[in-house]
């Protein structure tokens, strides 16, 4: 069975510039308002300010460049940027063109000093080379040749100059995956996960608007809600992964001193309760640091649990001091186990006890220097200040 080349190289193609057009949402600044892909080019970048950025995608694939001197890829291009400004000429004024390539460009080629010639007296140059070749093209470029020559001079040189050619942007993602700051905090394999989740959820957009009779653009504030969404969801499965088993050889006598530990002494809780209080501080501790180094938390999710948390003890603290038990120290107990049997979540997924547990003891813990911000005791706030002189 043969291989249709064309058609395989067309559908890599195709499948390029939805990668391309994924990089630059990835890659797009406040400034940019949105990017389309099939619409006034292969890929274009929409700016808040009117400018527009046209992309031509260029993919092979072998190891060569598809941007030879003689290429229909390269002509082809310049005379679709030619149509577009003998159509309009004052488009010349608001915008970029880059093409762009898997490729590589040979030292030498004309895409690579077409690239170069970044002011007038070069592009000069670069534009009598080009109207050089033109004469010589071979049958299938000549109409290419002919929309070009329709420019004036200064139109043309004014076109070289605006022409950025960009090679060896990858044919997986569209550019270096590695560079997308959007991305930096994951590691090889998510980055790679969250690019292609993205990147299909491009096609859907896209086939959708196309169905629909709209413009097919993909507007920034749509792609960043979406990815945060998608940050989320990462985020959670990443804190169970991080959430690891903690070593229980623990010396509770080393821990007596400690305020959370005194505020459990205060409403006399037995010995079990009181080491699985230290064990469960610890581990929330532990787990808390974990987060930070692998930046799966950020402080203000933090904060916002924290809060969560004091909501969850007012709630209970109110139950309990409301109960007709005949000491305070019962009354204490009682808030207790309200308060450690609620489960907590952070980003909508459920803690394991421990963590919950320790992180509450970890708000009931009190310094000379800090107050707890919640207790067990009735009067856990006077207690504490007696019993933090230095």
């Amino acid at each position: 069975m043969s291989t249709d080349h064309s058609a395989s190289g067309q559908a890599l193609g195709y499948v390029y510039q939805f990668d391309r057009a994924t990089y630059r949402l990835f890659q797009s600044g406040v400034d940019v308002l949105e990017i389309g892909v099939e619409d006034i080019d292969d890929v274009s970048v929409h700016l808040d300010n009117g400018n527009e950025i046209r992309e031509q995608d260029k993919s092979t694939i072998n190891s060569g460049s598809p941007l030879s001197d003689r290429s229909v890829a390269l002509w082809k291009t310049l005379h679709i940027w030619a149509e577009t400004i003998l159509g309009s000429p004052s488009v010349i004024d608001t915008t970029e063109f880059h093409l762009v390539t898997n490729g590589s460009l040979s030292a030498n080629c004309l895409a690579r000093r077409i690239n170069g010639a970044a002011d007038a007296k070069t592009a000069v140059v670069v534009r009598d080379e080009i109207k050089g070749i033109i004469p010589t093209l071979r049958d299938d470029l000549v109409p290419y040749g002919k929309t070009i020559s329709k420019l004036s001079d200064e139109q043309l040189s004014n076109l070289i100059v605006k022409i950025t050619v960009f090679d060896k942007m990858s044919s997986k993602f569209g550019g270096n995956i590695d560079e997308l700051q959007a991305l930096r905090v994951f590691e090889p394999g998510m980055k790679v996960g969250l690019f292609d989740q993205m990147s299909s959820w491009v096609k859907r957009k896209i086939r959708e608007q196309v169905e629909s009779r709209k413009q097919p653009r993909i507007t920034r504030a749509d792609f960043d809600k979406e990815l945060q969404g998608l940050f989320r969801k990462v985020t959670v499965a990443r804190l169970s992964a991080i959430i690891e088993p903690f070593d229980m050889d623990v010396d509770i006598s080393e821990y007596e001193s400690h305020g959370f530990v005194k505020q459990l002494d205060w409403i006399n809780v037995d010995e079990d309760v009181m080491r699985e209080a230290i064990l469960n501080f610890l581990h929330a501790q532990d787990t808390r640091i974990k987060w930070s180094d692998n930046n799966a938390v950020s402080e203000t999710t933090l904060l916002q649990y924290e809060k969560d948390l004091k909501k969850c003890w007012e709630t209970a603290s109110r139950r309990a001091y409301r109960q007709p038990f005949p000491t305070e120290e019962l009354k204490g107990q009682e808030c207790l186990d309200l308060t450690l049997e609620q489960n907590t979540f952070i980003h909508n997924e459920i803690m394991p006890k421990s963590i919950s547990c320790g992180n509450f003891h970890a708000l009931a813990h009190f310094t000379y220097e800090q107050e707890p911000v919640i207790g067990w005791h009735p009067r856990f706030k006077s207690l504490s200040k007696g019993s933090t002189k230095p």
